[in-house]
């Protein structure tokens, strides 16, 4: 099993759509997925100063799966229309579970 983690910040000046697009954009993806996945994201709950805004994290059987899933055009385009352009840093990691 591979396990993807993402973690973001988002730009000062986003706006609360803005944040509700992505996290709904998050949702409607894991939801349509064509392949099973197990995801979990939300934002930050601020216990700590200096986290990360906002975190996924997305199971995968295999590191097949994990880059199908790089390349697929819903997930592509969730983050050339929304993502990318809503964040100031990025932060990912994957690993074996």
């Amino acid at each position: 099993m591979i396990r993807h983690m993402v973690l973001f910040k988002f730009r000062p000046d986003i706006t609360e759509t803005e944040k509700v697009n992505i996290i709904n954009g998050l949702t409607h993806l894991y939801e349509s997925y064509p392949e099973r996945l197990v995801a979990h994201h939300g934002k930050d709950l601020g216990i700590q100063t200096g986290n990360y805004e906002y975190g996924i994290c997305v199971d995968f059987t295999d590191e097949a799966q994990f880059l199908r899933y790089g390349t697929n055009a819903e997930h592509l385009k969730l983050i050339n229309d929304h993502i990318k352009g809503a964040i100031i840093a990025r932060s990912a990691i994957q690993f074996e579970f």
